[in-house]
């Protein structure tokens, strides 16, 4: 049976959301999961000298709030012609991100298992 577009709206709206919230857990089990005497990522080692771990870690977990804020004002002013296009982009956006954050969050854990053995 054919969605109707309203209906086919609510289901990718919730799709997103579901890639958001993985996203952010995601993002939120890299932050406890990362060692930082194992760090090997420069810019991470930069950040994390100039203004602290735990600083780094509330400013990272703030840019995905922000990002999902900037998600939901784009859904506020878009047409549906331009929803339809930007929701396509957002869940391009997340599914690559989620995938990144899946092989961190994974580097991170074979990190502590390795340092324990």
């Amino acid at each position: 049976m054919p969605q109707k577009i309203g209906e086919e709206e609510s289901v990718n709206s919730l799709s997103l959301k579901a890639w958001f919230l993985s996203l952010f857990t995601l993002n939120v089990l890299d932050i406890l999961t990362t060692i930082p005497n194992c760090e090997i990522n420069p810019v991470a080692l930069y950040i994390w000298d100039k203004i602290g771990f735990f600083l780094a870690a509330w400013v990272k977990i703030s840019l995905v709030v922000l990002f999902g804020v900037l998600c939901l004002a784009i859904k506020k002013v878009a047409t549906p012609d331009e929803w339809h296009f930007a929701r396509r982009l957002l869940g391009a956006i997340l599914t690559i991100l989620v995938a990144f954050y899946i092989l961190v969050v994974a580097i991170n854990l074979s990190i502590h298992v390795f340092v324990r053995i």
